[in-house]
């Protein structure tokens, strides 16, 4: 049974301590679009400047990637699986590493190198 929008706003709320532009946030997740795409990228949903998510289909993650901004200016990043279940949370991530920690924790393998 897929989650309502309602019940998605909850885990929003629940996991956002401020506002934030995610439109600047989505621009740094995808600095490198050959790893954005890698991912099975789709998807990217703003929730009221309070989180951004995306749908993935990586090789070590499939389901949800949200991204808030804490007090300290940088982002925590949680892995959940497609009923919205966290996984895995991150915190204390900057903004210029973003889209490589995310491709660590989605896809990267180490036979892809230095890439």
């Amino acid at each position: 049974m897929a989650l309502s929008s309602i019940d998605k706003i909850a885990i929003v709320k629940a996991a956002a301590q401020r506002d934030f532009d995610p439109r600047e946030t989505l621009q740094w997740v995808g600095l490198n679009k050959i790893k954005l795409f890698s991912w099975g990228f789709n998807s990217p949903t703003i929730f009221a400047n309070k989180a951004l998510s995306f749908k993935v289909s990586g090789h070590h993650h499939k389901g949800i990637v949200l991204i808030t901004l804490g007090w300290d200016d940088t982002y925590t990043v949680r892995l959940l699986n497609n009923k919205w279940v966290e996984k895995a949370k991150f915190e204390g991530i900057y903004c210029d590493v973003l889209n490589e920690f995310i491709d660590e924790k989605v896809e990267k393998i180490p036979a892809y190198g230095n890439n």
